[in-house]
């Protein structure tokens, strides 16, 4: 029996079976774990760009938003709910490991929770804030300052894809680095 991997979206199924005849059974392989480095490097502010004095009339420099730093996640949920699958603490503590770093330590952050387009427009910004919360939650229990996390629900308004509006990718939670100040 061989085995394929087809990669669809930011899941990735694996397939076996024989060719010909034989049945070809498919299951769910996890999505990648990014590390609490490659999150860090996603959310670490931009080097500052090297500009020049020369400001032409009517036109005015504008500094880099802080909004730029951001990291999209493949967590996984239980269907049609915001429980947490259980695959999806690894990722959490690499992330809870990331947004306490030295480098993130002192950032506030929104975590945004994003649907696909399936569903009511209303029900999917109910989900995805959920989402977001339960997120915040597993943070906060694992010892991060629930004033560093703000909570938003997009639904499908930003998806991932626009030209795949079902498409899995666009269930995400995404983090955005708001940068550091007071609470």
């Amino acid at each position: 029996m061989s085995k394929r991997r087809l990669r669809l979206g930011t899941l990735g199924f694996v397939c076996a079976g024989l060719l010909g005849s034989a049945l070809i059974v498919c299951a769910e392989e996890p999505a990648k774990v990014l590390s609490n480095e490659e999150i860090q490097r996603a959310l670490a502010p931009a080097p500052a760009a090297v500009t020049r004095s020369f400001t032409p009339r009517g036109l005015a420099r504008r500094e880099a938003s802080q909004s730029d730093q951001s990291v999209n996640l493949n967590i996984p949920f239980e269907y049609n709910s915001s429980a947490l699958k259980p695959q999806a603490s690894e990722q959490l503590k690499q992330l809870k490991l990331a947004l306490t770093s030295s480098a993130l330590g002192s950032d506030r952050f929104i975590v945004a929770g994003h649907t696909d387009a399936k569903g009511s427009a209303q029900y999917n910004k109910q989900l995805s804030l959920k989402r977001a919360e339960a997120v915040k939650s597993f943070l906060v229990a694992k010892g991060m300052d629930a004033a560093r996390l703000e909570t938003v629900g997009f639904g499908s308004e930003h998806l991932l894809t626009p030209d795949k509006p079902d498409d899995a990718s666009n269930r995400r939670v995404e983090i955005r680095d708001l940068g550091s100040g007071a609470h």
